[in-house]
């Protein structure tokens, strides 16, 4: 009875583990934190949800999303942005938990970009 027990514990936590693993759309609901971190009116910053890119490795990601927010100037306008994030450990949704580089802004009207 103790074996079976102790069987059923070890198969809920490896769920547990793999239900913590991060995947590109969980790198894409961590990076909009990083994006809006950069933007002059990070309140208003509304993202589409389409989360573009490619796994490079499996805690590796390329993420690239469309998103409005208003401008330096307060006008509202059309960006897209690509980040490279890598999960490091933890809970996904920490974004402490990941790195990232290779953040490019770009406004899609005027071509201007901002790179971090």
């Amino acid at each position: 009875m103790n074996k079976i027990i102790i069987l059923v514990m070890l198969v809920l936590s490896c769920m547990a583990c793999e239900d913590n693993r991060p995947t590109l759309t969980r790198a894409g609901i961590v990076s909009e934190d990083i994006v809006k971190e950069k933007m002059k009116f990070p309140d208003e910053v509304e993202f589409n949800g389409d989360y573009r890119g490619s796994e490079i490795s499996e805690n590796e990601f390329d993420v690239m999303q469309k998103f409005t927010a208003k401008n330096d100037f307060g006008v509202k306008s059309n960006y897209v942005y690509k980040i490279h994030m890598v999960y490091i450990q933890g809970e996904w949704t920490d974004k402490n938990n990941w790195s990232y580089s290779n953040l490019i802004i770009e406004n899609s009207s005027t071509g201007e970009q901002h790179r971090y």
